[in-house]
């Protein structure tokens, strides 16, 4: 029996020898830094995102076929935002600007509660700002178009935590005030950022954020949002949407008159007199 025990922790002993432990992998995108460590920590939203990035290789399926008939009244007081989630006087706002800081950012007074200066690169732009002041922190899917979206049936809760989801990569952006303005609440298919280098991203993180929060992505979204994907893998960039008009080729008909005249690319009254001569081949319809 002893001899037996000897013999099978010889053997143990062997083959620890033989197999050392694997160390876990480090990751390739190195280390976050400590003030967004600090920041995802405060805001998580549910449910847990189900979603990986590789799932977007493939093809975006609408979330339901419509969006049917929802509650559109959209209030934006209705979406709790700006909030100090963990009471030490930073609100949302304040968090995602020191954490999308270039550098250490510095503070009106002692109390830490308000930004004075930082260095800001504006993803939609690619423009460098120092003064928080002209800058907003936008909701890469609009509060507005989550509404209209679904979140019109959330709870007051489930809202508040859409809208200060700071755990969530993208989700809120710090952006110039004039570049988050230009967008409102426009979807992917109305509205891509000025700087190409981050339409992909843009397009990327506008999917995983719907799909994570269960939002609807109606037929004409996905399929715009396929579209963009699959330039994006093949290392091109989604144009801007005024950028997809087609254009008029030489000597098209731009446009028939059922009544009046052609006078350039336009119609006037049949009593006018035209003083630009007729465009595109226009002419009266017969």
């Amino acid at each position: 029996m002893r001899a037996t025990v000897l013999t099978c922790l010889a053997l143990a002993a062997c083959a620890a020898h033989a197999l050392p432990t694997r160390s876990p992998p480090t990751s390739r995108l190195g280390p976050t830094p400590q003030a967004e460590r600090d920041v995802v920590s405060r805001v998580s939203a549910e449910p847990e995102d189900q979603v990986g990035h590789s799932a977007l290789s493939s093809p975006v399926a609408p979330a339901v076929a419509s969006r049917g008939v929802i509650d559109d009244h959209y209030d934006r007081g209705g979406w709790p935002h700006w909030i100090d989630a963990d009471h030490d006087c930073q609100d949302t706002r304040t968090e995602a600007l020191v954490a999308a800081s270039e550098i250490p950012v510095t503070f009106v007074d002692g109390d830490r509660c308000e930004v004075a200066r930082g260095r800001w690169r504006c993803p939609y732009t690619d423009a460098v700002i120092t003064d928080p002041r002209e800058l907003d922190v936008d909701h890469l899917v609009p509060l507005a178009e989550a509404h209209r979206s679904g979140g019109a049936h959330w709870s007051k809760q489930r809202r508040r935590q859409y809208a200060n989801d700071l755990a969530e990569r993208d989700h809120l952006v710090v952006v110039v005030a004039r570049a988050n303005r230009s967008k409102g609440s426009r979807t992917i298919a109305q509205w891509l950022p000025d700087e190409p280098g981050f339409r992909c991203q843009y397009v990327e993180a506008w999917v995983r954020i719907k799909r994570k929060w269960q939002l609807t992505i109606d037929a004409g979204e996905a399929e715009v949002a396929d579209v963009f994907l699959k330039r994006c893998r093949a290392g091109d960039v989604p144009a801007l949407a005024h950028e997809r008009v087609p254009k008029k080729s030489a000597g098209a008909c731009c446009r028939v008159c059922t009544t009046g005249q052609p006078c350039g690319d336009g119609c006037i009254a049949i009593d006018k007199s035209c003083r630009k001569p007729p465009g595109c081949a226009c002419g009266a319809k017969p």
